[in-house]
């Protein structure tokens, strides 16, 4: 409500007042201004000072990973990345403890990069290397979630600005796939768990661009899905010359 400084009317904000004609204050528009832009943002509890650590944490997972609609949307996509960021990595360093835990437990676990490594460079190790791979993969975890991170804003920010009119800054982008990234932590459930995060990651990036770029969920979609193809674009392309190369020979 705004008093009138001249009859004590009170309404709801206004520049003049109905009945006498006064100019608000300055002062008391600007705090009506400020209490509106305020209730129409939607700020996770991870970057809610009120809420705290490990409640913040466990509430944003569980509203961005089971209430994606209402959780990206009205979010303060302009704000600093910071927590953001600090939540995608911690979620990486959990998601990475769940898999080597699992593969400890089960031989038959996907091997870790030192182990894949090997292999494409026909190198033996000893048996005990691979447990000594997966802690390797693990320790690197925060390296490559970093790695992954800019270049996925990247790529995927190019598409949006591509596709996308009226798009929000690369922030907005870069938000979205850090709490896109909670269901990672479905790598608890052994043998399809990397799957079930991958699909739903899938999805929640999709509606994540969708309201980061107040844009609809086919161009969200689209710019995901070429960001996704360049990558197999390239790397079908080295293959091919690297066919090429040896059928001819050189």
């Amino acid at each position: 409500m705004t008093t009138c400084a001249r009859c004590g009317h009170e309404s709801a904000a206004f520049d003049r007042c109905p009945f006498c004609g006064e100019a608000a204050a300055p002062s008391e528009r600007g705090r009506a201004d400020d209490g509106e832009s305020a209730g129409d943002v939607n700020l996770p509890a991870w970057e809610d000072p009120a809420v705290p650590f490990p409640l913040n944490l466990a509430e944003t997972w569980r509203r961005s990973v089971f209430e994606p609609g209402a959780f990206f949307a009205g979010g303060p996509f302009e704000r600093a990345a910071v927590r953001p960021v600090l939540y995608y990595l911690l979620v990486s360093v959990l998601a990475a403890a769940l898999s080597l835990t699992w593969g400890a437990l089960l031989p038959t676990a996907q091997p870790g990069l030192v182990e894949m490594l090997a292999e494409i460079m026909n190198v033996g190790l000893p048996d005990a290397t691979g447990s000594a791979g997966r802690l390797a993969d693990f320790f690197l975890t925060p390296f490559w979630a970093v790695l992954y991170l800019i270049i996925a804003s990247l790529l995927l920010h190019g598409f949006v600005l591509l596709l996308i009119p009226g798009r929000r800054s690369l922030t907005a982008t870069v938000r979205t796939i850090c709490y896109a990234s909670g269901p990672g932590v479905f790598a608890i459930i052994p043998f399809i768990g990397g799957w079930v995060a991958g699909i739903w990651g899938v999805v929640l990036t999709v509606i994540g661009l969708r309201e980061a770029h107040r844009t609809t969920t086919g161009r969200a979609f689209a710019a995901w899905l070429l960001t996704a193809a360049l990558p197999v674009a390239f790397l079908t392309l080295g293959i091919l010359l690297v066919i090429v190369r040896v059928a001819s020979g050189v």
